[in-house]
């Protein structure tokens, strides 16, 4: 997963996030149903959990741009734009968490950057109260997942 540009890694995309979580899921006891890159509209994951039937719908943002002809490609979103993506990732499992059947939940999926992290850990209590979870992935793929 780690993309080299030059000699520092590359900041992870939204194909990246997206690709990280419906591989973390699979592992976890989820059939993953339906994943939504960038050029596509809709839930970035949906996935069930084969113990329980219950589904998760995921909403990722990325660290960079994941289009390679924009300024952006390559280079991290600053403070402000991950503020952005983190406002608008609460507002989309907000939304999936008012209309899910009992049992499902929302997620939102980020870089672990310290944009992304710190930003997303000040609306922890509120996500946890939805019922929404959060999954951050490193650089090298790893995925960590925190339920509230």
């Amino acid at each position: 997963m780690v993309k080299d540009v030059g000699q520092k890694p590359m900041p992870l995309t939204e194909n990246d996030v997206i690709d990280a979580c419906a591989k973390h899921l699979s592992g976890a006891g989820y059939v993953v149903e339906k994943v939504c890159r960038t050029s596509e509209r809709g839930v970035d994951i949906v996935a069930r959990c084969t113990r329980t039937g219950s589904r998760i719908f995921v909403e990722a943002k990325g660290a960079t741009s994941s289009k390679s002809h924009s300024a952006r490609f390559g280079r991290p979103f600053d403070r402000g734009q991950a503020r952005s993506h983190v406002s608008r990732a609460l507002f989309e499992a907000a939304r999936l968490a008012s209309s899910a059947k009992p049992g499902d939940e929302a997620a939102l999926a980020f870089p672990a950057d310290t944009h992304h992290e710190s930003l997303a850990v000040e609306i922890l209590p509120a996500l946890g109260r939805l019922p929404a979870s959060v999954f951050w992935v490193s650089n090298d793929g790893e995925v960590r997942w925190w339920r509230g």
